[in-house]
């Protein structure tokens, strides 16, 4: 008999409104959600979410702007603000009992070495996420050699997790099997699809993030069977996370369909696929 999984997904849209999504996904058939880091509404998500039945699996932490996790790899008193921040969000997530804290290991594409200040930062990190019983789920991006340093480093601590997002496996990790090397480690998962690589070789490096379409399952090439038997593979049993956009990248249109959705079509249709591709 196939494992069976709750199924999830990011809660889209302003921080306003995220509470009155939570008993439109219930009444869909998500059993879970994650948000992005808004301390001054988690208390009144947590409760909404008790108050309807979800799990709030998870926060994801802030990776960009005033938090750009790259400063943690340079040091300095940008790093030490950044580690700083980033201990707010995992106590935030103990207080709230939000078991995940999902975390981007860098940000960017140029550079790729990995440095003993950053490792020393993330250390930090993992001894606080320690302490509070908080697992933090490092993601698989762009800049491999970044996760690949952590989880060398921090393997063995409790709190240290795998984030497994499919599209990103496809469009920033070569299609190399992420689940093969982190499976073990497995606490949270974004899925989404997208085509691959779609610049032309002339574009700028720094432009590959348009390559990272986070599209609905089954509107770009992931391979759906090879995913669900990686993971049916792991001990894994926590809910199945999509995490999607209804965006487009500029001067393209992957996204124009679910733009023409109301916020609830769009839900519905992530749903019905996300059960297409837990099914395989």
């Amino acid at each position: 008999m196939k494992k069976q999984y709750v199924i999830g997904i990011n809660i889209i849209g302003d921080a306003a409104s995220t509470a009155s999504q939570i008993p439109m996904l219930k009444d869909i058939g998500f059993g879970a959600f994650f948000t992005e880091w808004q301390p001054e509404y988690t208390s009144e998500w947590v409760k909404t979410a008790e108050k309807y039945g979800l799990i709030y699996q998870s926060i994801h932490s802030p990776f960009y702007g005033n938090c750009n996790v790259s400063q943690l790899w340079r040091g300095g008193e940008e790093g030490r603000l950044v580690t700083n921040r980033l201990i707010e969000c995992i106590r935030d997530c103990a207080t709230h009992n939000i078991p995940v804290m999902v975390i981007h290991p860098y940000i960017g594409f140029r550079d790729h070495t990995p440095t003993e200040v950053g490792l020393d930062n993330y250390a930090r990190l993992i001894d606080v996420a320690n302490d509070l019983g908080v697992k933090l789920g490092f993601e698989n991006v762009e800049g491999e050699e970044y996760l690949a340093a952590i989880m060398e480093r921090f393997w063995d601590a409790p709190s240290c997790g795998f984030c497994y997002d499919t599209g990103h496996e496809q469009c920033y990790n070569g299609g190399k099997d992420m689940m093969a090397l982190y499976g073990e480690k497995l606490c949270h998962t974004h899925f989404n699809d997208n085509l691959g690589i779609i610049l032309p070789p002339e574009a700028s490096i720094d432009d590959t993030w348009q390559n990272d379409l986070h599209l609905t399952m089954g509107d770009g090439i992931v391979d759906w069977k090879s995913v669900m038997s990686r993971i049916r593979a792991s001990n894994y049993d926590g809910p199945l996370n999509c995490e999607l956009t209804r965006n487009n990248k500029p001067n393209r249109n992957d996204h124009d369909k679910y733009a023409e959705m109301t916020l609830e079509e769009f839900y519905k249709f992530a749903f019905e696929r996300m059960c297409m591709v837990t099914d395989l």
